[in-house]
């Protein structure tokens, strides 16, 4: 209490308030000043105590309501409160159960408070607490104003060193939304309400009928500076947003990457330097690690990375590890950047972000900030908090879309910059890129060959000539197309797990998902700690979310019911019963039309039931309350897989497998093909228009709504904060969630279906190639900037693809052995065949089948065996990783005690003719027990029973 009460003391001398004789008037006629509203607190700026009577108000009544400014309060204050709790509680006498139950307590006679209940006690407890809370943030005696000496503007900023611990970075901004009087009078009136005097019923708690306290700006900007932050706000041009710009010192930086053990990479030269030389004063002997086999064996190397090459350890503020940790201007995509400085703007805002939601013992402000813009969003009246703004970096951002959106065409998928796409967006954006780069290479390689295969059927066809048409299905080359698919498939998703290892070393990612916190939304049990620790935490039980997530698993079985319902209408249109009973078009040549009129229906029925059920499982999922994103987006992820593999694929199953067509096979795969392309078309064209498209619309409409657009249609100048504020909303969880659902869904048009199609994997590529680009244009010129997040891998997806490669060999077995002429033409005559007169009976076709399937797992496991999830160079980095973290980061001193070796007392080297330790005996003796049982049964024939008086302890 007296360390605190100096560094108040200390504060208010240095604060320096504004007299209110110094305000600036504006000139006559010139438009009024916008008021500008900051507030500042951190180690290297302005604290005001309570205690400082100098402080005068020089606010006007117009100003009175934006308040921004704070004071703690004085210790004195708290000592008052918990003194008088404590006088209160030593008068309190046993609970009396003659009290009335509708009584928080009785007084005595002497008038002191008698409880009636613990929990009525409780509750008490609970008001000094909320008493103790109010004093250490309490009501400010200066409010600030535009006399108030503002920031230095962002140019003057950048002016100053990168690393000059009072430099500010303003990387974020939060937009609140102004108390209306109909909002301000409602609340007023519930404050105006008496306490509660009558007592709940048991079954509920009391604690759900304590008022909800307001968050608005002012205790946003409370909690922050008590982060250590810094606010400055201001009206926006419509007057209906306060807008809060939040920053962080260089130093506060520092210290939260410190708290949070934030993982940087380490310069690779300086950190070999330190660890050859070793550090002798931690008892750490010097280390040269090495890279080739020794020149006796050939001096080759064993690993594709250098002994030090992508190493990151966490960050710590001492003085002789800061130059260890890599600078923005040594990486190599930089961003532009030339400035010599710890922290890019992905990673302070990673930073920042931890400075608001973390826990006061990681040195954080405890808001969750995801929780209170839900709220804001639907309007609650005590919820006014609308958006988190990240703000963007203009020099990087321009170098990322030179770099990235003005790429030239040929370059490669894999090719692209992908590490600066994760350096400006984060590893959770970049990694899923990094997968999309994958999939759209094999796209490539998958397309050529798909083109020649066509190209080979039209020369046939055309050789052929019109008297003759050339029958797909009766040819060699659709089933050297399936095998070559399938054989794709499988190394495309086993050569993605090793890819995804590599990036997860080189971004730090390694282990991420063990150290994730838990999610905002979570909602654990009241006073219950964590069940493994027994520290402060939160638990939900499985009995609870079992309930809920059964009721989850009823509401999706019923979506798939509906949808098969639609999906079977469509099927049953395209079929002649339903074109002749409904429309009589049989015989009128409508027939054919009709059946991609059918076709274009089912695409569109497709579309909507995603949309639709996409958002029933959102639902479905916030209310199961996981305890992080990983597990949350898992489980929402296998909701919308379940359902799309029914919506997407089931006509396709139902006109290659069920369907009854009279005549020749070729007319189902020519079905099958018309109706594979219109619904690939139908899936790229909407990614498209939702993706790229319609964000424009979105982004006029709310220009013209914020005022960043006149009645004119002429764009009006607003704050950088307001116009980032009028670009599209991202939800980035979501959003990305959506994306790769929509990926695996053409991957399964691929890989299920292309055999009738094989030109399907170069609409796949066309597409991908032309979203890579367009995600980074929409990204950094239309969306709001995503806060960026880690990832260690792709999670579900990786279990969804790889279960699509099975399916999709399944389905293409069973359609080239069952549904095609491939097997009767080429089946051999001494077992039957002699095709077109003579064909494979239906167990023939099954036992083929059945080798098929065998001989495909067998493949399966040979690529397995022979392509490590993990290569081996990755797995020694990330051992490399751990030791010189422990080392160098840790100082683990070496294992240096010395062994302890006592000296025989006597040792006797001759060798004797016998053993003279124990008597020689034969096998049956050591081993037999007949005489042993003998004995017993002797003892027991002889054995006296004692007495009562006779019985002796064993001690």
């Amino acid at each position: 209490r007296s360390e605190r009460r100096r560094v108040l003391q200390r504060a208010a001398r240095r604060s320096r308030p504004t007299s209110a004789a110094n305000r600036s008037k504006p000139a006559a006629g010139a438009a009024a000043p916008r008021r500008v509203l900051t507030s500042t607190v951190g180690n290297s700026f302005t604290a005001m105590a309570d205690n400082d009577d100098s402080l005068e108000d020089a606010s006007s009544e117009e100003d009175e309501d934006y308040d921004y400014t704070h004071t703690p309060a004085s210790p004195a204050d708290i000592d008052n409160i918990i003194a008088e709790f404590d006088q209160e509680m030593r008068k309190t006498l046993a609970p009396s159960i003659s009290g009335s139950p509708k009584q928080w307590w009785k007084k005595t006679e002497d008038g002191s408070p008698t409880y009636t209940s613990p929990s009525r006690l409780a509750q008490r407890l609970h008001e000094v607490a909320d008493e103790l809370e109010g004093a250490l943030v309490s009501k400010p005696k200066t409010v600030a104003t535009t006399d108030i000496k503002p920031f230095p503007s962002l140019a003057e900023e950048a002016l100053k060193d990168a690393e000059d611990p009072c430099r500010i970075y303003w990387d974020m901004t939060f937009v609140f939304r102004t108390i209306s009087d109909e909002d301000r009078k409602k609340l007023s009136e519930e404050a105006a309400e008496p306490p509660r005097k009558d007592f709940t019923p048991r079954k509920t708690h009391w604690r759900h009928h304590r008022k909800k306290k307001p968050f608005n700006h002012e205790v946003f900007v409370k909690k922050a500076q008590l982060a250590g932050l810094v606010t400055s706000s201001y009206l926006s041009t419509q007057e209906d947003e306060i807008y809060v710009r939040v920053g962080a010192t260089h130093e506060r930086l520092r210290n939260q990457a410190d708290n949070i053990d934030f993982q940087m990479p380490l310069h690779e030269a300086r950190l070999r330097t330190l660890a050859r030389r070793g550090l002798p004063e931690q008892h750490i002997a010097p280390m040269d690690i090495p890279e080739r086999t020794p020149p006796a064996d050939g001096a080759h190397a064993f690993s594709r990375f250098r002994a030090f090459e992508y190493i990151h350890g966490k960050f710590d503020t001492k003085e002789e590890l800061e130059p260890l940790y890599l600078r923005t201007h040594e990486h190599a995509y930089h961003g532009g950047v030339s400035e010599r400085s710890l922290f890019n703007s992905m990673r302070r805002l990673k930073l920042i972000w931890s400075c608001l939601n973390d826990d006061r013992s990681k040195g954080g402000a405890n808001i969750p900030i995801e929780k209170h813009v839900a709220k804001g969003k639907h309007g609650a009246t005590r919820e006014t908090l609308l958006a988190a703004l990240a703000m963007h970096d203009r020099t990087e951002r321009k170098y990322l879309f030179d770099v990235w959106v003005r790429a030239p065409w040929a370059t490669p998928p894999q090719r692209m910059p992908l590490e600066a796409y994760k350096e400006y967006f984060g590893e959770k954006q970049g990694l899923l890129m990094a997968f999309k780069a994958h999939i759209t290479q094999g796209y490539g390689l998958m397309a050529v060959f798909g083109i020649v295969v066509m190209l080979w059927w039209a020369a046939i066809h055309a050789k052929s000539g019109e008297r003759e048409k050339y029958e797909i299905t009766a040819s060699g080359s659709i089933v050297i197309y399936a095998a070559v698919v399938a054989l794709w498939s499988i190394c495309n998703t086993e050569i993605w797990k090793r890819t995804e290892r590599t990036y997860a070393l080189e971004w730090g990612m390694v282990g991420y998902e063990e150290k994730e916190q838990r999610r905002p939304q979570f909602k654990g049990l009241h006073d219950m700690h964590d069940p493994v620790s027994g520290r402060p935490g939160a638990f939900y039980p499985p009995y609870k979310r079992r309930r809920r997530t059964l009721c989850g698993v009823w509401v999706t079985c019923l979506c798939i019911a509906v949808n098969l319902l639609f999906l079977l209408l469509c099927v049953w249109m395209k079929t002649e019963e339903g074109t002749e009973l409904y429309f009589g078009l049989k015989g009128l040549g409508f027939d054919q039309k009709f059946y991609m009129i059918a076709t274009v229906l089912n695409s569109f029925g497709i579309l909507l039931f995603k949309e639709g059920y996409e958002r029933i499982a959102v639902r479905l999922t916030d209310a199961e309350n996981w305890m992080t994103d990983t597990v949350y987006a898992d489980k929402l992820i296998a909701k919308l897989t379940a359902f799309n593999f029914i919506n997407s694929y089931f006509s396709l199953f139902y006109v290659i497998f069920f369907m009854k067509m009279p005549g020749h096979k070729q007319d189902k795969f020519e079905k099958l093909q018309k109706s594979l392309i219109i619904l690939l078309a139908s899936v790229i064209v909407s990614t498209n228009m939702t993706g790229f498209a319609l964000p424009y619309l979105k982004l006029y409409k709310k220009m013209a709504r914020e005022g960043g657009i006149d009645a004119h249609g002429e764009e009006q100048k607003v704050s950088v904060p307001e116009n980032s504020y009028m670009m599209v909303e991202c939800d980035e969880q979501l959003d990305n969630i959506k994306a790769t659902t929509q990926e695996a869904t053409q991957y399964g048009y691929i890989t299920l279906f292309s055999a009738a199609f094989p030109g399907a994997p170069l609409m796949a590529f066309v597409n991908n190639m032309f979203q890579m680009r367009t995600d980074g244009y929409k990204y950094l010129c239309t969306y709001r900037r995503i806060q960026p997040y880690g990832v260690e891998d792709i999670g579900t997806y990786q279990s969804i693809f790889e279960l699509m490669n099975y399916t999709g060999v399944m389905s293409s077995f069973l359609s080239i052995i069952y549904r095609t002429r491939v097997i009767p033409k080429y089946w051999p005559e001494r077992w039957g065949g002699g095709w077109p007169e003579h064909s494979p009976t239906k167990h023939q076709l099954d036992c083929v089948f059945m080798v098929c399937c065998g001989f495909f797992a067998c493949v399966v496991l040979v690529i397995r065996l022979l392509i490590d999830d993990v290569p081996f160079d990755v797995e020694l980095q990330i051992k490399r990783n751990d030791f010189l973290n422990s080392k160098i980061i840790d100082h683990v001193a070496d294992e240096a005690d010395a062994v302890v070796l006592a000296d025989a007392t006597h040792c006797d080297i001759a060798v004797h003719q016998r053993d003279s330790m124990e008597d020689y005996l034969t096998f049956d003796e050591l081993f037999n027990n007949d005489d042993e049982d003998e004995v017993t049964d002797g003892d027991d024939a002889d054995t006296d029973v004692l007495g009562p008086g006779e019985v002796v302890h064993p001690a």
